[in-house]
């Protein structure tokens, strides 16, 4: 019959310890979650496009797709700059709101 010595259950109980104190350093130097960009919205002016995101974290952009004055032209990619939440992104539209194929807005978190 096999005993346990009072000595080993120390080292196990021991070695839990340390576990559980590592693993609860790893959570509190952990760096905070981030999510994606939400509540955005899109609106157009008769010369600019932009994207307004009011929840999150990160960066969002207005990107928008253009037809050509002249239909043999392939279609134009207009892209605002780069606004982290709560500011507006922009992007010049200089055909106007007629050529406007699709919006939509880019997010990074």
């Amino acid at each position: 019959m096999f005993t346990k010595s009072p000595s080993r259950k120390r080292g196990v109980a021991g070695a839990v310890a340390v576990a559980a104190a590592t693993a609860g350093m790893m959570l509190a130097t952990a760096p905070a979650a981030q999510a994606a960009p939400g509540g955005c919205t899109t609106s157009s002016a008769s010369s600019s496009l932009s994207s307004l995101c009011t929840s999150g974290t990160g960066q969002h952009r207005i990107h928008a797709v253009l037809n050509p004055l002249d239909p043999r032209l392939p279609q134009r990619i207009i892209l605002g700059n780069w606004a982290p939440v709560g500011q507006t992104s922009v992007a010049s539209n200089p055909w106007g709101a007629g050529y406007v194929v699709s919006v939509w807005v880019d997010l990074v978190d």
